[in-house]
């Protein structure tokens, strides 16, 4: 299964994408990273630390770019369980590209004004490939929450995606969303995934995440 992590707007993507490989690699998945922004490269740089320590297990990382990404995923599909793709926070080429042969694409939205008003470039670039790939399924869902039950942000956010994304095929809005919280930060030069910190609320949710995706309804 090839996983895909895209958004126009620079989110929580990376972050996700990265406890997105750990949680299946830890569930004695076989799990490969494909790091499609290689400018940055700030996942890859995440594993590499991750390798240092012996007592996680293991997940290989590579950069990909330039015209062959689709077809090099999919090589990689035929040898390992899931394929968890990381793109640039932006409409990229190796984004678009990963999109066309992706079984699913994870889109992390911020519950700000300006991340849900450029949200519509994503879910186009999500359209376009689906013309290609009808196979495609899109599941947004909402990052970097307040913790505050006062601040509406969160419903706000959740009533405008709703909306755009209603009448579309394959598109989905995760019940599930996350907390922003430093222990984000703090996992990052340890290599660990959010389900492996000892942030209990932050790993249980991310865990519910993860159980809604690939376990739930689609």
């Amino acid at each position: 299964m090839i996983v895909t992590l895209y958004s126009t707007k620079s989110s929580t993507k990376t972050s996700i994408a990265v406890s997105t490989a750990i949680y299946l690699a830890n569930k004695n998945n076989k799990v490969i990273f494909a790091d499609l922004d290689t400018t940055q490269a700030s996942a890859s740089g995440w594993l590499d630390f991750r390798g240092e320590n012996k007592n996680l297990v293991y997940i290989p990382s590579i950069q990909k770019t330039g015209k062959y990404v689709a077809r090099e995923l999919v090589e990689l599909k035929r040898h390992y369980d899931y394929v968890i793709a990381d793109c640039a926070g932006h409409a990229d080429i190796n984004g678009r590209s990963a999109l066309t042969v992706s079984d699913l694409a994870i889109i992390p939205v911020l519950p700000s004004a300006l991340s849900v008003m450029t949200l519509e470039t994503t879910l186009n670039a999500c359209i376009d490939a689906q013309a290609q790939n009808e196979k495609l399924k899109i599941m947004l869902v909402i990052t970097g929450c307040s913790s505050n039950h006062l601040v509406k942000d969160t419903d706000e956010a959740k009533s405008i995606i709703s909306e755009l994304i209603q009448g579309t095929e394959n598109f989905y809005l995760a019940n599930t969303t996350i907390t922003a919280r430093k222990i984000w930060m703090d996992i990052v030069t340890q290599g660990k995934g959010i389900t492996e910190s000892n942030h209990q609320q932050a790993a249980n949710q991310f865990n519910q995440l993860m159980e809604e995706i690939f376990n739930g309804t689609p």
